[in-house]
């Protein structure tokens, strides 16, 4: 038991196997003598088995170290990646902790019924927020910040001389220069960028892009080096001409960076698809200024109105873009298919293209539906296109064959005008041009990362691990509540098993619902320098190829590509400097990824609250996307979603039955449960936290029998004890 004891206290956490490893227990006959041990320092609770199986000394003096996430209420939670779980942190015991901090925690007590631990914070290790972006609230004797941020709920006092010229109302980005210490302490700030007043056009969405830290100018230095490239372009050796091809690009109305082009022809054993992607890696050099700056940004973020770039426009709009009719480097991914569409062989090369077409999603759908107008615009490239669609009908069948999951999930598109102000939500459109373009890159994409596998070669990948079990489990006990069941061991998944579920409810009223369930099941695709395979499409290699303008993956494809094939070096040094240099590249990288993606969502929030407050109390027909404690969620078609607060449900009192996910009435029974379709007011608009507020106003759910037997057996026993 000393032994088990000595392991911990060094350790810290261990399973049953990571014990048994340790003690060196390799027979039958020592392993029995282990569990007695653990069983016998369990009862007497000189250690504590936790939630994940592991286990841990009960003893105050251990520390550990992980991510704090404060809530309203003044409590916390430390995630530790150690041991995979949480620490409780009572309030008054945060120190100066916000939401994000690296902090130390001391454990303070072990709940060895609830297998919790409970800690203190000793020491933040490391800030996550030291700049926030706020409102001025001024007055005469000093000011304070309002932050945008929901985790840091003091104000900011900022000093007056700061505020001089600045009006009562000015977003600012502030620099915290000393946190609040204890429950009545307030931050202190410098004010380091004036961003405009809170009502100005636009500033809703600047702000929010300062919030989330994404670089909006480029350096001196950038731009200096930037001014060195020129925009001449020439056959040079080692380059294929491919300038005469009937080559196009297809993209939105409204894109700008166009990396893809491609072009198609028939063959007498089924079709030769070049995908050629725009030649970045020529331009950008590595560790030059623009490097640095497409390491730091990452990506490019889409937002309603505008693009905060990964490249200046110089290069993202102009020399590498892939306009019409001007020469652009390229490098293309020749894949030859059969009749079948499976890939035969392929080819990957430096090319020179001068595409023939800017041609659009919108009118190659239209070309698709005889439209006559577009028929007679697009004549030149119609056969082609016909082809296209062809090839990608069959890629599409092979990919869902395998078990690729298709979520096809509908998404928002916000209509902005000149000034920003919301015109419309609609559903974005996603059509037979959108998927062409979509199987062609992933095909491009799959053929890549399999080259680079086989050759045995640092290299980076995009990888999607199979989501947890946990959270499966609950997605199948959703779905049988509507009939729907998984074939084969749900504790052993396979993407087809996921594909098979999603085809089953398609075209039904909870399609998009119980696919939007489905998908928050899944993992995040990251990126990553050791293969583990893509599991929502159930590709055993999978890169990031397509998009060198938008994504730094991509462009350090491209740079492993021109180096390891063009320039032939596959030195033991130069495979060495890549594998140092990738892993951290490609954790920066689904870092930068993760940052534009909750930008992107909430600019995307803060416009539909926008729009909804020009409906206020109006009508709308929804469908419940999920349930809570608090509520329902109700998403209505045009996928702008609101809760209705149990609080506003006034005709019962509601109940939530956590296994079947729905609220139940404790005197009708009424059900609300996820996919009813409901009537709904919009109650109130919520700007400042983005916010919509619904209030049910029909319901056709389900009443639940109430029980009789009890009842009058209960109702009995009362009448005998009156008679008595």
């Amino acid at each position: 038991m000393n032994k088990i004891i000595i392991e911990l206290e060094e350790n810290k956490i261990l399973s049953v196997e990571e014990l048994k490893e340790k003690l060196n227990i390799e027979d039958s006959k020592q392993f029995v003598e282990l569990i007695k041990n653990i069983e016998k320092l369990t009862r007497k609770k000189q250690i504590v088995q936790l939630k994940n199986e592991k286990f841990i000394l009960n003893n105050k003096e251990t520390e550990f170290t992980g991510t704090i996430k404060v809530n309203s209420s003044g409590f916390a939670f430390v995630y530790v990646s150690d041991i995979e779980s949480e620490i409780y942190i009572p309030k008054g015991y945060l120190k100066t902790a916000l939401t994000g901090d690296t902090v130390r925690v001391a454990v303070k007590e072990l709940e060895v019924q609830n297998k919790n631990i409970e800690g203190i914070v000793t020491e933040v290790v490391e800030r996550k927020i030291t700049r926030t972006v706020g409102t001025l609230i001024k007055a005469k004797l000093f000011s304070h910040i309002k932050s945008d941020d929901k985790n840091i709920d003091k104000y900011i006092k900022v000093s007056n001389d700061d505020t001089k010229n600045l009006e009562d109302g000015t977003k600012v980005l502030v620099e915290i220069t000393e946190y609040a210490k204890g429950l009545f302490g307030e931050h202190k700030g410098k004010i380091i960028k004036t961003l405009g007043h809170k009502d100005d056009p636009g500033i809703d969405i600047l702000s929010t892009i300062y919030k989330y830290d994404i670089p909006v100018e480029f350096s001196n230095e950038v731009e200096e080096e930037l001014n060195q490239i020129s925009e001449e372009v020439t056959i040079e050796e080692g380059y294929v001409d491919c300038t005469d091809e009937l080559v196009v690009t297809i993209d939105g109305d409204d894109s700008k960076d166009l990396d893809d082009a491609v072009s198609l022809v028939k063959t007498k054993r089924g079709y030769r698809l070049k995908v050629f992607i725009a030649d970045v890696s020529r331009y950008v050099k590595e560790d030059s200024y623009l490097d640095k700056e497409a390491i730091n940004r990452g990506c490019s973020v889409y937002l309603v109105d505008r693009v905060v770039p990964m490249l200046p426009r110089k290069l993202s709009n102009n020399i590498c873009s892939l306009n019409p009719d001007v020469n652009r480097y390229t490098i293309c991914c020749e894949i030859h298919f059969d009749e079948q569409g499976f890939v035969d062989s392929y080819n990957i090369y430096p090319a020179v293209i001068k595409s023939k077409g800017r041609l659009t999603y919108k009118k190659v759908n239209m070309l698709y539906d005889n439209d006559k107008d577009i028929v007679k615009e697009y004549k030149p490239y119609a056969t082609m296109l016909n082809k296209m669609l062809e090839l990608s009908m069959k890629i599409r069948e092979n990919r869902e064959k395998r078990g690729a999951i298709d979520f096809d999930k509908l998404e928002s598109k916000i209509v902005v005008d000149s000034n920003g102000n919301v015109q419309d939500v609609i559903v974005r459109e996603r059509d037979r041009a959108e998927k062409l373009i979509e199987d062609f890159m992933l095909s491009a994409n799959e053929v890549i990362a399999e080259h680079f596998y086989w050759l045995s070669l640092p290299f980076i990948y995009r990888i999607h691990e199979e989501p947890k079990k946990e959270k499966l489990r609950q997605f199948f006990d959703l779905s049988a509540s509507f009939g729907y069941r998984v074939r084969g061991n749900a504790l052993e998944i396979e993407p087809y098993m996921l594909a098979n579920m999603l085809d089953k409810f398609k075209g039904t009223a909870v399609e998009s619902m119980l696919s939007t369930v489905l998908l928050r099941t899944m993992n995040q695709a990251r990126y990553s320098s050791i293969n583990s395979g893509h599991f929502a499409l159930s590709a055993k290699y999978y890169t990031h190829f397509t998009s060198p303008i938008r994504r730094y993956p991509d462009l350090l494809v491209h740079r492993m590509i021109r180096s390891y094939l063009f320039n032939n070096n596959i030195s033991e040094e130069n495979k060495e400097y890549f594998e140092n240099i990738l892993p951290d590249l490609a954790e920066k990288s689904s870092f930068a990824e993760k940052r534009a993606v909750d930008c992107e969502r909430e600019v995307d929030q803060i416009k539909k609250c926008e729009y909804m407050l020009k409906h206020e109390n109006e009508k709308f027909k929804g469908i419940i996307s999920s349930t809570t404690r608090f509520g329902v969620f109700v998403v209505l078609p045009n996928m702008i979603e609101g809760l209705c607060h149990i609080k506003n449900m006034m005709d019962d009192y509601y109940e939530f039955d956590e296994k079947n996910l729905y609220l139940i009435g404790k005197r009708h029974k009424k059900i609300y449960r996820i996919g009813d379709e409901v009537e709904v007011k919009v109650y109130n608009v919520d700007l400042e936290n983005q916010e919509i507020d619904f209030k049910i106003l029909d319901h056709k759910g389900i009443i639940r029998d109430k029980p009789k037997g009890k009842n009058k057996l209960k109702k009995l026993k009362s009448v005998k004890r009156r008679k008595r």
